[in-house]
């Protein structure tokens, strides 16, 4: 299971800052075949209370680009919640409609919300300064048989150079990470860890270094993946 920790900065000048550690995990749930929903802790590791609130979105990859969109068939609950210092907060996400694909995609959005403002002459002030600190995490809900991405890889120009276009053909999104370059025994790393997802049916492009060639290799939901040969 993997947990995410930030460190929310609520004020841009230092006499206004005013910082709380929350923890999130799991980083990635899913709600299975079968499940009408899934948990998502929130934990408060600061000194003050902090207020949070997820929301839901749909997600998809027009163009290549993400896209979100208001959508009601997957909802948090509660969707606000004050965590006090040291505090955790369940949050269950709730699936309210049945599937018509294998596989749907979201993002929750969790922000953190400033605090109210304070009262008297600084009270303009902090609140003009709060900003809103947020955290998009991937939802994943399947439905009947387990499905599997399927990529198609092309390498080519453009006119900012080498790029890697990738295409996913199969029912289930791909977890991009560590994507790599190797000629003659030697690896390049070109992206460390995350490198992006390929949502069903979607097309993303990546640039590629200049000047390199060699045998392009890229984790795909946790399996290593021969994309093909940059020239």
């Amino acid at each position: 299971m993997r947990i995410l920790s930030f460190l929310a900065l609520l004020g841009c000048l230092p006499s206004a800052a005013h910082a709380s550690a929350v923890v999130i995990w799991p980083v990635d749930p899913v709600i299975k075949t079968g499940e009408r929903a899934t948990a998502l802790w929130l934990e408060n590791k600061g000194d003050k209370p902090v207020t949070l609130q997820v929301r839901t979105f749909a997600w998809s990859q027009p163009n290549g680009e993400d896209q979100l969109d208001g959508q009601d068939g997957v909802i948090a609950s509660p969707p606000i919640a004050t965590v006090a210092p040291g505090g955790r907060q369940l949050v269950r996400v709730i699936r309210r409609t049945s599937a018509a694909v294998p596989e749907s995609c979201y993002r929750l959005l969790v922000d953190e919300l400033p605090p109210p403002p304070v009262a008297g002459a600084g009270g303009p002030l902090q609140a003009a300064l709060a900003v809103q600190m947020r955290y998009s995490i991937p939802l994943f809900t399947y439905a009947g048989a387990d499905p599997l991405p399927r990529l198609d890889a092309h390498i080519g120009m453009s006119a900012a150079g080498h790029v890697l276009t990738i295409h996913n053909t199969g029912a289930m999104h791909a977890r991009l990470t560590n994507l790599r370059l190797t000629a003659n025994g030697h690896t390049v790393v070109v992206k460390e860890g995350l490198a992006g997802y390929v949502l069903p049916g979607a097309t993303v492009v990546m640039p590629l270094p200049a000047g390199q060639s060699g045998q392009l290799t890229v984790g795909v939901n946790g399996t290593d993946q021969v994309l093909g040969a940059a020239i």
